[in-house]
């Protein structure tokens, strides 16, 4: 399976929302019959990029998902190939080498290369939702925001991103830390994403994801 690069160079672009979210989240249903889908990973046959680049991969590894990033600047990030409106996605994610100059997170609504959201922390401690829209930069449409409940350095933590109507909110390890409202694009693909900031070669693992509906 032959796919686009799932590769950029970052950039510092603030587009701050300041309008009022139309819609409401509720943390969704945990029944196994609002799960849209899963995976644990223990299986390389689930649909996922299994990619290597110059400064980075995107594959399976030890019972989890990788995303390694090799130079400072750069942003991996990796897909199912599903295609959801409203979603509640979970994972467990642990940067496991590197510093913690840098973000990881989850996608909705990816459509392409080109447009999808990304609901992401920092290892520092830092919540942020950024957007790549159209083609252009990928957009920090909220601020940095100090996150308590993020167990910075190489800790595991929960993340619930919920892309519902126009409203984005990332919870971390049952808190919500950070939340806005976006519309320009409304059903897409999930996903997995790790970026570097100015301190290159950072790895992360990922596992038991879920995807519900809210």
């Amino acid at each position: 399976m032959t796919h686009k690069t799932k590769l950029l160079t970052l950039s510092i672009v603030i587009a701050l929302t300041i309008l009022a979210c139309s819609t409401a989240t509720n943390g969704g249903d945990g029944t196994a019959a609002n799960i849209l889908f899963e995976d644990d990973f223990s299986k390389t046959s689930t649909g996922w990029d299994q990619e290597t680049y110059p400064d980075g991969l995107t594959d399976y590894a030890d019972g989890a998902y990788k995303i390694g990033i090799y130079a400072e600047s750069k942003f991996f990030w990796a897909n199912p190939y599903k295609n959801y409106e409203d979603v509640i996605v979970e994972v467990e994610a642990q940067k496991v080498s590197g510093g913690d100059d840098m973000q990881y997170g989850v996608i909705c609504r990816h459509q392409d290369v080109e447009n999808w959201y990304t609901l992401a922390v920092t290892a520092k401690g830092f919540a942020i939702i950024r957007k790549r829209f159209n083609g252009g930069d990928l957009e920090f449409i909220t601020e940095l925001e100090e996150a308590p409940s993020v167990f910075t350095g190489n800790g595991t933590n929960l993340l619930r991103a919920e892309c519902v109507g126009d409203r984005l909110s990332l919870y971390v390890n049952g808190e919500l830390v950070i939340e806005t409202c976006d519309s320009d694009i409304t059903k897409g693909d999930v996903g997995l994403m790790a970026g570097t900031f100015e301190q290159p070669n950072a790895e992360m693992l990922f596992d038991n994801f879920v995807v519900r509906k809210p």
